[in-house]
């Protein structure tokens, strides 16, 4: 028999072997956690660790460089401490630059981690080289939660050439007077949360928005920015360009002539500025295909200071496309000529849908204006302007037909359906030759000569 003693003796020695047993576990986990920590570190180049300092003062180009040269040769992840890093482009023409497959760059934050331009010329070059067959591409890299200043600088923020299978996420681009990003045969990559702010080029400029994919930039074969392949499945998603001055995204063919974009995807985008001096918000040329922009809001709230040249908010030319669910605004300055420039191409249907304009002041010239060299069909849904004319230039007599009405040999009824239809649903008796209209659930038919 155990007295009681004996009893909270037993419990005693039974809960500090629990402890010991707890205290040994944790031991062991917090081994395993260091060797985790130690392995994890061999593809966790830290930035700081190659002795850049971050504090927007000195030169940290060499260090950053470094820790990419090392991420380059064994695979794993830049990592850049919360600071400011600045970077001055030298005799290569960018700051820094990533040839080696898989790297990934990271930051603390996109407004944490920042990389700063220390003088004219590319900031980070991403690229690989001309080759069809994408063998020579620079592929699966990756860069996140990253900030990168321009400084008031020209040259690019971030240069795609021959790149694919590369995605860019919390990315913050700011204070650039150039193009942000130029992609050429540029391929299956994705832009999530990319917000570019205040970057713009000089007035009325032909090749500086925030964004140009295109599928070359050089029209000489053989020197660098030359393709004739293309640029081809890119999607953004929750992308925001502000305060841009000429134009926020471009997609062309670029000036060689050669090939077709295709398979762009733009989806829950913003573009807004009210610093405008030039160049429509969204751009895609004749050279396109499959463009598809949906929900998409468009501001056009003033001009930079000492321009007043109303612009085409956005210029839609691509064959077997749509542009749908988009809002174009302004405020009281007529900043707007054209809310859509619209232009089909043979053999195509130019679609859009639900396509407004919440306009301040009228557009000084129309919310859709058809161009004249169109040769291809439209369809235009629920597009309409809340001031100003709705729709110039040469209106088009070819138009993609309605939906075919339901045809029923005989009277038409509610039956005549799977489900009740809603009153002004119509369709057709073959039959009789009639045409029937459901008004206040009743079907009223009129004889078709």
């Amino acid at each position: 028999m155990t007295t009681a003693g004996e009893g909270r003796s037993g419990r005693r020695a039974l809960l500090a072997g629990a402890v010991a047993g707890l205290t040994g576990a944790a031991v062991l986990g917090s081994g395993a956690t260091g060797a985790a920590a130690a392995t994890q570190s061999l593809d966790w180049y830290s930035v700081k660790d190659y002795g850049a300092y971050g504090d927007g003062s000195h030169d940290d180009t060499a260090a950053v460089q470094s820790a990419i040269n090392a991420a380059q040769a064994a695979g794993g992840t830049v990592y850049f401490p919360a600071g400011s890093y600045l970077v001055v482009p030298g005799s290569s023409g960018a700051a820094l630059t990533v040839t080696g497959n898989g790297v990934r760059l990271a930051g603390a934050g996109s407004k944490a981690s920042t990389l700063v331009k220390g003088g004219n010329g590319i900031l980070l070059r991403l690229s690989g080289q001309a080759d069809p067959s994408g063998a020579k591409h620079l592929r699966y890299c990756s860069v996140e939660n990253l900030g990168f200043n321009g400084a008031g600088r020209t040259g690019l923020l971030l240069e795609l050439y021959y790149n694919d299978n590369s995605y860019f996420r919390d990315l913050y681009l700011t204070s650039n007077n150039d193009l942000a990003i130029d992609a050429v045969e540029f391929w299956d990559s994705r832009f999530y949360n990319l917000v570019i702010e205040s970057c713009t080029g000089t007035p009325d400029s032909t090749s500086q928005p925030n964004i140009w994919l295109r599928n070359t930039s050089s029209a000489t074969p053989g020197t660098w920015g030359y393709s004739q392949d293309n640029v081809n499945q890119i999607h953004f998603t929750g992308c925001r360009l502000e305060n841009f001055g000429t134009g926020a995204l471009w997609i062309t063919q670029g000036t060689a002539g050669t090939n077709n974009p295709n398979g762009i995807y733009l989806t829950d985008c913003k573009f807004e500025t009210s610093n405008m001096q030039g160049g429509p918000h969204l751009k895609a040329d004749a050279s396109c295909r499959a463009v598809y922009a949906t929900d998409i809001y468009c501001f056009a709230g003033g001009f930079a200071q000492g321009y007043a040249k109303a612009q085409n908010i956005i210029v839609w030319s691509p064959s077997f496309s749509a542009l749908e669910n988009v809002l174009i605004a302004n405020g009281n300055a007529a900043t707007v000529n054209a809310g859509v420039d619209l232009y089909s191409g043979p053999g195509s249907t130019a679609v859009l849908r639900n396509v407004v304009g919440q306009y301040g002041a009228a557009p000084t010239g129309t919310h859709v204006y058809y161009e004249s060299s169109s040769t291809g069909d439209f369809r235009v849904d629920g597009c309409y302007g809340t001031k100003g004319a709705q729709a110039t230039g040469t209106l088009p007599t070819a138009n993609q037909g309605n939906p075919p009405l339901r045809l029923v040999a005989g009277p038409v009824s509610d039956a005549s359906f799977t489900h009740p239809p809603l009153d002004g649903t119509m369709a057709v008796d073959t039959a009789g030759n009639r045409l029937y209209v459901r008004v206040g659930g009743v079907w009223r038919w009129s004889q078709l000569n």
